[in-house]
């Protein structure tokens, strides 16, 4: 998790200090078809219980909720998409420079023209905005856990994909790469439903502050882990990012950053009710 953060913190330092041993970004524009996917109302599961090992103390206990039917966006919301806001009058990403008329991206190891099928990576004020702006909203973490480990009159699975384990096939994660990749690759890491990277490639903002579980009670050997920021000012992120170890990706797991944080590797997709709820 620090080595994560200590990420963040080199993606900050300027190119001219840092070297990538790996010579040039190479990446390809890729054809995106942007669609919602109508994701079942159904029951799904947060948290975990002691039998089920190691977990920080937000993680507890095991509950279910029952969400209606809804629509997700299959892929994270794309620069290319997040542009067609900012040129409206939306706000900038942090990691976007402005060059004449031209946005470029500032990624790990160099600035490049702004790749349009990556993942943007945005403050959650600015993912609000822009899913108030497009006429949806973001998804709750019971929205996030039905799209991602949901299936059809089925116990949620642990993995998007279903039960094993996670591998490089999967995801772009456990630090498979200092960058994101097109919101189209990993196919084999969708989810029941067909919603795409739901694990990897960059963490997902939601719209629930983060708050503890019923039953919360604080680990007695780090009583100040979650405690102190159940402030109503920190979001439930989901999901993961490229640097994020594959221990970390457990259903459970509950990450969180405050809703002006600009740093970290943190991206988004839109819902809107459903029909068929």
């Amino acid at each position: 998790m620090h080595a994560e953060t200590n990420a963040y913190l080199l993606h900050q330092l300027d190119a001219k200090h840092k070297m990538s041993g790996g010579g040039c970004l190479q990446h390809h524009e890729k054809p995106i078809k942007y669609e919602m996917v109508d994701i079942p109302g159904g029951v799904t599961t947060l948290g975990r219980d002691a039998e089920e090992g190691f977990g920080w103390d937000n993680e507890f206990r095991r509950h279910e909720v029952q969400v209606p039917g809804f629509s997700i966006s299959r892929y994270k919301v794309t620069n290319q998409q997040y542009l067609e806001f900012v040129q409206d009058g939306g706000e900038a990403p942090q990691f976007w420079i402005r060059r004449g008329g031209d946005w470029w991206l500032r990624t790990m190891f160099e600035e490049v023209p702004l790749v349009l099928h990556w993942p943007v990576f945005v403050t959650h004020q600015q993912a609000e905005a822009y899913a108030q702006w497009v006429g949806m909203s973001l998804p709750t973490e019971s929205q996030f856990h039905r799209a991602a480990y949901g299936n059809t009159g089925k116990s949620d699975h642990p993995f998007p994909w279903g039960i094993d384990s996670p591998t490089q096939h999967h995801g772009q994660f456990d630090s498979s790469g200092w960058d994101p990749v097109s919101v189209t690759d990993y196919p084999r890491g969708e989810s029941h439903f067909g919603v795409a990277q739901l694990v990897g490639n960059g963490w997902e903002w939601t719209s629930t502050i983060f708050s503890p579980f019923t039953g919360f009670q604080p680990l007695p050997t780090y009583p100040e882990y979650s405690s102190r920021f159940f402030d109503d000012d920190h979001f439930v992120v989901k999901g993961g990012g490229p640097q994020t170890a594959k221990r970390l990706l457990r259903r459970s797991f509950r990450n969180w950053f405050r809703k002006e944080y600009p740093y970290a590797h943190t991206g988004f997709r839109c819902v809107t009710h459903s029909s068929s709820s």
